[in-house]
């Protein structure tokens, strides 16, 4: 029977703890299935058997099935503006009236345990001090590092995440997942619902894991996430010189070459801009970008 891990576990297990406890163990090449809830908080981590810290791990996402209420984003910058409650039929989310909108359900937010250094925690020791029990989920969610990847459209079932272990057993954790998503996001959410994930996990093969990579059948991505306090410009910058590693290592020649050829084919795509508000901690502001390469450039792949 595949192993099933409850949204249950989000209000359990190792709520108010500095640093968590594994919730399971699953083994590469088992497929198991992980719940989220609709407020986008975080379920997990999980052991992956046989990871240890610096390792290459590929998450596949075989299923995502939504479980409603299905609702919409409230419209910004209007005090007291309301969402909607939509139907979901034939694929589509229908508004009251008039209007719909093509169902793709993608995972908002997957990611492992970053390494507990002493500015980690001491990032948790500040939430668990607001009375945030949320604590370490925090660092999922607000991604400012290499451990997680944030918000993007492409991460639908098919899709598959590249990660770099930073602790021994890996510790994956997801949450946050759509059922519509636009490439950027008006009103910081699309429609946000509840879901049943099917993933698997396997060793990495093929690629530079630097960032997060994110593989579909036409492209492979890069995704920099950093502190919602720097300029668009370094993340463009981080993005650019990743892929162009990314190309050297797969494919070979000069770093002149790999550079003309991100220069020219990379698509550049906003992913989040998540500033500090009211209510919100300064550890949760975050920037990222994805960086997306289509496959068929890289023609002497190796």
């Amino acid at each position: 029977m595949m192993q099933r891990f409850s949204r249950a576990a989000i209000h359990t297990h190792s709520v108010g703890a500095e640093w968590p406890e594994f919730l399971g163990t699953v083994h590469l090449g088992e497929s198991f299935l992980i719940e989220t809830e609709r407020d986008g908080e975080v379920n997990g981590p999980l052991r992956i058997e046989g990871i240890a810290a610096g390792e290459d791990l590929a998450v596949y996402i075989e299923k995502i099935e939504m479980v409603g209420p299905f609702i919409s984003a409230a419209p910004p910058f209007e005090e007291g503006a309301k969402p909607v409650e939509l139907e979901y039929r034939d694929g589509c989310f229908y508004f009251p009236r008039n209007f719909r909108v093509q169902a793709n359900p993608t995972v908002g937010n997957m990611g492992v345990l970053p390494r507990p250094t002493e500015e980690v925690l001491q990032a948790v020791r500040a939430a668990l001090r607001r009375g945030d029990k949320a604590g370490w989920r925090r660092l999922l969610r607000a991604p400012r590092g290499r451990h997680c990847h944030r918000d993007c459209p492409w991460l639908g079932e098919g899709a598959v995440l590249h990660l770099k272990a930073q602790v021994d057993g890996a510790g994956l954790c997801i949450a946050d997942v759509h059922g519509y998503r636009p490439a950027g996001l008006m009103a910081f959410s699309g429609v946000e619902v509840a879901a049943n994930v099917q993933l698997r996990v396997e060793r990495s093969q093929g690629w530079l894991v630097d960032w997060p990579l994110i593989e579909t059948e036409d492209r492979i991505m890069v995704v920099v996430s950093l502190p919602g306090d720097v300029d668009a410009a370094s993340a463009d910058r981080q993005a650019f010189e990743a892929m162009r590693r990314l190309v050297v290592a797969r494919v070979g020649g000069t770093t002149e070459q790999a550079g003309a050829l991100v220069a020219t084919a990379v698509e550049l795509q906003p992913c989040a801009l998540t500033m500090p508000a009211p209510g919100m901690a300064d550890e949760e502001a975050a920037y990222s970008i994805v960086a997306a390469l289509p496959k068929d450039v890289l023609i002497g792949a190796r």
